[in-house]
């Protein structure tokens, strides 16, 4: 598996490329800097999977996945970071990424999480159940017309369900990402990628 790590600590990125190196030798590990040479050393060589940290200096990991994603569709791409909020994790997801991955993980969990990703599966478990601490389907439909200033009963309207549905998935969304009111909502859901 040839792996491509987009970090911006030297000191982490070639510790990390050791450790996987030493506990599994099929595994090959390029780093790259920036978001930029990242996507040169890919051009050079397209790696099976991409491994984005979420604060890159002055770039952003998530907008790094869509970036990737837009180059190269197919290849797997993971976001890596030192947070565990749900929310970065489900920003993760909504930019294409296969994974996110916390640094937190132990070297066994990071190798399994990685065959599993090589398997073509999805890997989101990790952490304080981001499965369920995730926006729904349905709540990033409403987050989407909330953001364009509509109101709850034109919301409501729009997606064939009740005012009450619509204020429920809001208050959800509002704990989630840790918002204040609906406007630190939607500056919060755009931060993170998810509109």
């Amino acid at each position: 598996m040839h792996l491509l790590l987009v970090d911006d600590h030297p000191l982490f990125s070639h510790g990390f490329a050791h450790a996987l190196t030493h506990a599994s030798p099929q595994i090959a590990v390029r780093c790259a800097g920036t978001l930029d040479e990242g996507l040169q050393l890919a051009e050079k060589a397209l790696p099976d999977l991409v491994l984005i940290d979420y604060r890159l200096g002055q770039d952003n990991g998530i907008e790094g996945l869509r970036r990737f994603g837009q180059r190269w569709p197919t290849t797997a791409r993971a976001l890596i970071s030192g947070s565990e909020d749900a929310a970065v994790a489900a920003a993760a997801k909504a930019a294409g990424a296969s994974a996110f991955l916390p640094k937190s993980l132990s070297l066994d969990q990071l190798l399994a999480s990685l065959r599993a990703i090589e398997r073509g599966e999805l890997v989101f478990s990790h952490g304080p159940s981001w499965q369920a601490h995730q926006p729904t389907a349905r709540q990033l439909e409403v987050l989407a017309l909330l953001a364009q200033g509509q109101p709850n009963k034109r919301i409501a309207s729009q997606l064939a369900i009740s005012e009450r549905t619509v204020k429920l998935h809001i208050t959800g969304m509002l704990e989630l990402l840790g918002a204040n009111n609906r406007t630190h909502l939607v500056l919060r859901a755009r931060v993170l990628g998810l509109l």
